[in-house]
């Protein structure tokens, strides 16, 4: 069906710098098992497909690994795409490949953009997808998260906890953090 890792072209889409680890437990850890965290979506699959890496010092995500992971996703059964990454420029391929997961009747949520500023990234920009900003510990917006008329919601995106690599939790703030919150829900 597919390789689930169009980063090193192989079907084992390991996180290997913890981005990925850390939205997918914000959407769907473990509940109730005396350990960690709860996700938001208590009853869930998790279909981990890993297109680049996110680090502090920058990221890789090439367009056409983006939307093929995309496709992937929705050929396989995928309810929810949850897309905690993006660009300030957009991407055709990209918008092809929401535009065809949306045809499919998939929920599509993506990361806002993380320079405080008026306007989304995209996929975030884009009319299909649930456009998801970050908000502080008091409800506000956050001062890193992207704004403007077309943000269609924040959720909690300051210092949030969540899963890490090797059984371990970590503390980050982003877009990235805000976005599985509203795709678990």
């Amino acid at each position: 069906p597919g390789l689930g890792d169009y980063l090193e072209r192989d079907n084992d889409p390991l996180d290997d710098v913890g981005h990925g680890t850390h939205v997918a437990g914000i959407a769907g850890a473990v509940t109730d098992n005396r350990r960690g965290i709860a996700g938001v979506a208590w009853y869930c699959k998790l279909m981990p497909v890993r297109a680049g890496y996110n680090t502090a010092l920058g990221g890789y995500l090439e367009d056409d690994d983006a939307a093929t992971a995309i496709v992937y996703a929705a050929d396989n059964g995928a309810q929810v795409i949850n897309m905690s990454w993006g660009a300030p420029t957009p991407s055709p391929i990209i918008h092809e490949a929401v535009k065809y997961a949306y045809s499919l009747g998939c929920v599509l949520v993506a990361a806002a953009g993380n320079d405080g500023v008026e306007g989304l990234y995209y996929p975030a920009a884009y009319d299909e997808v649930i456009a998801v900003g970050a908000s502080d510990f008091y409800d506000a917006p956050a001062s890193f998260s992207n704004y403007g008329w077309d943000l269609d919601v924040i959720a909690p995106g300051v210092e949030v906890e969540s899963t890490w690599p090797d059984s371990g939790y970590n503390t980050l703030s982003g877009t990235s953090m805000a976005t599985p919150h509203v795709a678990g829900l």
